[in-house]
């Protein structure tokens, strides 16, 4: 088989699969679809992996497409947790069937809603062309808010709007930005489809017009920004992460911030090769301590663990845009697997709330006590999700983080004089910048571990606050929360040299600036 024929299974597969979605309503089949898909998914991935690691990156269908080893690694984040997700919403969707709160035609929209969200994210991936990767994000945006809507409540009505409108906005902001690259690469390339493909604007960086790119870096960062939830455009975060069924919550946290990080990291590499001042890291870099340093306040006052979880997703987005503005091998490789862990890790804690929700009938989280007695399985997954993204080892993400701070404490920069009119120049050195650096860092990881643990620990110990009967609908949904547990505590101990070797790649793409 062909790369080409890959190619196009992994598109047409999510696209046939929503359309016969529409055409059941039979629950077994809807779920049989949909597992079939995710399956198809995950095997075309592996051997696109398999292909490209034995003979290099390649373009397909009149450069439209290109698969690296960076779109390659985001698509392995979004199949992993498409393939967790679906196993947990097998039980969970099942459970609300059953009970009346949607119907079966319902059922039947949400999973071709869900493949449509596949498609546009796989579709963001593997695009060469910033006019695609940008109908494609918008286009997951329209999936999503009727996901966020799917159980119909005033609230989820409120947190879809709202998400709808932000987005919006952020998404026009995207297209000013990516009109502004065309217009300056088109006196290069002409006014062709070449003009926005990345791989070209990349070769011919050295005749574009570094001020013109500058500003389109501003608005596409600021754009594409919205939707991965950087502050101060995460308003609509904490509400449409509540608001969601559990297994949107997770697709969303996990992997929708990700590849939306992912099309800002394809603009990065061309204004890099552009403008190799480090312009476009310190933006990175002041977005991600900013919304490191916010989320911290908020996860010390939230009520709702839903929203905890919302908040965490803002900080781990931070974190990894640090990593990534420091622009260092060490820095982005830190980064790249944080995004991976974070993916990991989020749908996990979003599985348990799941549960949570379910067994006690609420997201406050004074009313949750004695979850250990409860459910232990749940339990176990809430407290590994918990030490996992507050960085704790063994899991994972402690080594994604540490790289990070490593970076940071060992970055150089451009310029270590500031200049305030004429008559004072600061000088800061290396050493005192990075100092300081590196200690807020750790100071906002602290307050973070504090609240983080503080209230996740106060849902586990102690008698259960209510006594809800058994329920025998969720024990399949157990699996994707031992499967998660396993993967980050697995990925903290060995890093299998295949990955490794994937990873190596993709950092050489973001610090090499190149494409394909």
């Amino acid at each position: 088989m062909t790369v080409s024929q890959m190619i196009l299974i992994l598109l047409i597969s999510p696209l046939l699969a929503g359309i016969l979605s529409l055409g059941f309503r039979t629950p077994k089949i809807l779920h049989g679809i949909n597992f079939v898909t995710i399956v198809i998914l995950a095997a075309f991935q592996f051997l696109l992996t398999r292909e490209l690691l034995k003979n290099g990156s390649f373009f397909v269908f009149h450069r439209f497409f290109a698969v690296d080893a960076l779109s390659l690694f985001v698509l392995l984040i979004v199949t992993s947790v498409g393939f967790t997700s679906s196993i947990y919403a097998w039980s969970y969707l099942n459970r609300h069937l059953v009970q009346g709160n949607i119907s079966s035609k319902r059922l039947s929209r949400y999973f071709f809603l869900f493949h449509m969200f596949m498609l546009t994210m796989i579709l963001a991936i593997l695009a060469n062309n910033l006019g695609i990767l940008w109908v494609a994000i918008e286009g997951t945006t329209l999936a999503t808010t009727f996901l966020i809507n799917f159980f119909k409540l005033k609230s989820s009505l409120e947190a879809g709007w709202k998400y709808l409108i932000l987005c919006s906005v952020g998404i026009a902001l995207a297209l000013f930005g990516t009109v502004l690259m065309f217009l300056s690469s088109a006196r290069a390339l002409g006014e062709s489809n070449a003009a926005l493909e990345i791989s070209e604007l990349i070769r011919v960086a050295g005749q574009l017009d570094s001020h013109a790119i500058k500003l389109a870096f501003i608005f596409i960062l600021i754009g594409y920004g919205s939707k991965i939830g950087w502050v101060p455009m995460h308003t609509w975060v904490p509400e449409a992460y509540a608001e969601a069924p559990a297994p949107v919550s997770a697709m969303l946290a996990g992997v929708l911030e990700t590849v939306a990080f992912y099309a800002v990291l394809r603009v990065k590499t061309v204004v890099d090769a552009v403008v190799p001042s480090g312009f476009a890291g310190y933006l990175l870099i002041l977005f991600g301590f900013l919304s490191f340093g916010v989320a911290a306040l908020f996860i010390l006052v939230q009520r709702d663990y839903k929203k905890l979880f919302a908040y965490s997703s803002i900080e781990h987005m931070g974190i990894s845009a640090i990593g990534f503005g420091i622009g260092s091998f060490l820095g982005s490789f830190g980064a790249l697997f944080h995004l991976f862990n974070h993916a990991i890790s989020k749908s996990l804690a979003f599985f348990a709330a799941g549960n949570i929700h379910t067994l006690f009938g609420t997201r406050e989280m004074n009313k949750v006590t004695g979850l250990a007695k409860r459910d232990p399985v749940t339990a176990l997954a809430f407290l590994a999700a918990g030490l996992s993204l507050v960085g704790m080892p063994p899991f994972a993400m402690f080594v994604s983080e540490y790289s990070v701070v490593a970076a940071l404490a060992t970055q150089i920069y451009h310029t270590d004089t500031f200049h305030f009119g004429k008559f004072m120049t600061l000088i800061v050195s290396n050493e005192v910048r990075s100092l300081a650096l590196v200690s807020l860092f750790l100071l906002v990881s602290l307050i973070v571990f504090g609240g983080f643990m503080f209230r996740v620990l106060g849902m586990l110990w102690g008698n259960p606050s209510i006594s809800p009967p058994a329920d025998r609908y969720f024990k399949v949904a157990n699996i994707p929360l031992l499967m998660s547990i396993a993967v980050i505590l697995f990925m903290g101990i060995v890093l299998p040299p295949s990955l490794k070797e994937v990873m190596n790649l993709a950092v050489t793409i973001l610090v090499g600036g190149r494409h394909g």
